[in-house]
């Protein structure tokens, strides 16, 4: 089942308005329900430009929240690296400032290497 916008639903109750006004005068018992729906339609309309503006400024928002990410993105990576090259790329005081040190390399043991076989000679 498709939903219902309230585009549509505004469009279905200004139908049905446009539709009752000339049968007001023969229905006098619908006055008031017409008059109760044409107050609806125009909160209705109200609410859609008051979500759209909202919808705006969302996006705005959106827009301005991730420019803000990516320069404190850029401005920690620079302070990070100022400070590995101030303290020391292993320093473990870089911990402290939230920046990895580089993990000290292991030493591998020589693995004994068998000697390559004799080439065969022809």
């Amino acid at each position: 089942m498709a939903t219902m916008t309230l585009a549509k639903l505004i469009s279905d109750w200004e139908l049905l308005d446009t539709a009752l006004q000339p049968h007001l005068t023969d229905m006098p018992f619908l006055k008031d329900k017409a008059t109760e729906l044409e107050g609806l339609i125009a909160e209705a309309k109200g609410m859609d430009t008051r979500q759209q503006d909202l919808r705006g400024t969302l996006q705005e928002t959106v827009r301005q929240r991730q420019e803000l990410e990516k320069r404190g993105k850029v401005l920690k990576s620079l302070l990070a690296s100022l400070l590995r090259g101030t303290l020391g790329f292993d320093n473990q005081t870089l911990l402290a400032f939230g920046v990895k040190p580089r993990r000290p390399r292991r030493k591998k043991a020589p693995a004994e290497t068998p000697a390559p076989p004799p080439a065969a000679q022809q």
